[in-house]
């Protein structure tokens, strides 16, 4: 298939940023050029018949998402509207690719082997770091974080990195330093790129990496493959640990835990809860530091909330809550609403809704059908995985981050797969659906968001 090695590229330049490890790479762009092979690719893959020009159930949703985005931009900045359109027009060549490209589950089980992958070196790297020693990071000072590169001078704390030796005009921090001029932020491992954040490292190391390893140990029997995805869960969950991600340590657990609980029920919760406790108290940050972000987080979520009272319908736009606040969100859902108004959060959550839905209703119908094993191993996979997301998201700015429309694209990919096999399992939002998303949406940023808020004296 051709949109193949375009989509596994796409993958591998989102994430792994290959381009910027090799300096002799950067003067190419790898991102689009990768972008455009795959989508190039479909529609070679669709002229010759092996791919079927078929929807998927959430383009209308992904359409209608990424076209309100682009009207935000055009009422709020219309000056940044060409660049808004190149960054979600990778976007949406990251999920259409995905969701229209991968019709069946061999082609499914090879891209999940490619991001898998691509995971786990992440996390080698990152764990690399996390046991390297600190050297002096010089550069400029960005909201307490450095933007800057390695001298390679060693250190314990900040202040020795000042002193005869250092740059004039440039501030310094004292941090861990690993492969390909990576560094920690606060002694907290993390990549570079679009997981330049160590808790979206967390989080796509969690969902990535051991949501899928986790299918590949299910499908691959075989002692050796038992064992090698046994080491690569233990890196990826190392790795989280050392990056000292709160909801990242959750997703990580709450991504197996998805499996137990659909295995013994809801009664598991308790004992599950328990087994996990440890991990949990282990990667734990706490003290003055991590009360002060955690405050920090609720003073942007009532900043968002004024901006969403200030412009309801069209937000503020994409990208632009940084201009009215000096930290960003910490929260796809307030991010949505203030930045694209309450339409913009109502697609956002449909989409996610029917995310869930399809998998929920295609589990169920493939549960009784022979021959099905394979597609209900993936089934199950994106259901940790998405389990996992759409818990850490309230944390996080993610609502137009690379790896969520991937997963939102493999979510397609897996409902054209089902059906290339079952044609009649069509899941799609009816009234009752839509109903409920408006609910949420409107319980969440009229009811349960002032309310939290003032109940912690923001409001």
């Amino acid at each position: 298939m051709f949109a193949v090695p375009g989509i596994c590229l796409l993958l591998i330049f989102l994430l792994a940023r290959p381009q910027e490890l090799f300096p002799e790479l950067q003067k190419v762009p790898f991102l689009h050029l990768s972008a455009a092979l795959a989508a190039f690719g479909y529609i070679i893959d669709v002229r010759l018949h092996r791919l079927q020009p078929l929807a998927a159930n959430t383009l209308p949703w992904a359409l209608g998402f990424f076209a309100w985005t682009l009207v935000s931009v055009a009422g709020n900045v219309p000056e940044q509207l060409p660049h808004m359109v190149l960054e979600m027009s990778v976007m949406f060549v990251l999920y259409g690719t995905l969701a229209h490209g991968i019709q069946r589950l061999r082609t499914f089980q090879f891209v999940a082997g490619v991001l898998a992958v691509t995971c786990v070196f992440i996390g080698a790297v990152c764990f690399h770091q996390g046991l390297s020693d600190k050297q002096c990071v010089g550069g400029q000072d960005r909201d307490g974080e450095i933007l800057g590169r390695p001298d390679g001078r060693h250190c314990e704390i900040h202040e020795q990195c000042y002193g005869p030796d250092a740059e004039p005009g440039l501030e310094y921090r004292c941090e861990k330093v690993g492969l390909f001029g990576t560094y920690s932020v606060d002694n907290r491992v993390r990549y570079r790129g679009d997981l330049h954040d160590p808790n979206e490292v967390a989080l796509a190391l969690a969902t990535g990496g051991i949501g899928l390893l986790i299918g590949f140990a299910l499908r691959k029997r075989r002692p050796s493959s038992q064992i090698l995805v046994g080491l690569g869960v233990a890196l990826l969950l190392a790795t989280i640990i050392l990056t000292r991600s709160r909801g990242g340590l959750v997703c990580a657990l709450l991504v197996p835990g998805v499996y137990v609980i659909r295995r013994y029920g809801w009664s598991a919760i308790i004992p599950l809860a328990t087994l996990a406790l440890p991990t949990v108290v282990l990667g734990l940050r706490g003290g003055a530091r991590a009360d002060l972000s955690t405050m920090n987080r609720y003073e942007a979520w009532a900043a968002g909330l004024r901006m969403f009272e200030h412009s309801p319908i069209y937000g503020v736009g994409p990208r632009r809550f940084v201009d009215h606040f000096w930290l960003t969100a910490h929260n796809s859902y307030v991010l949505t609403l203030s930045e694209l108004g309450i339409v913009g959060m109502f697609l956002f959550v449909g989409i996610l809704y029917l995310c869930v839905k399809t998998l929920v209703v295609g589990l169920r119908e493939l549960r009784t059908i022979p021959g099905t094993a394979a597609a209900q191993v993936w089934g199950m996979a994106l259901m940790s995985a998405l389990a996992g997301i759409v818990f850490q998201i309230n944390t996080l700015s993610f609502a137009y981050h690379s790896v969520l429309w991937l997963f939102v694209g493999l979510v397609g990919a897996w409902h054209s797969a089902v059906r290339h096999h079952r044609p009649d399992l069509v899941v799609r939002m009816k009234l009752r659906d839509i109903a409920i998303v408006a609910v949420l949406v409107f319980g969440y940023a009229f009811v349960a968001l002032p309310l939290f808020l003032k109940y912690k004296g923001l409001l």
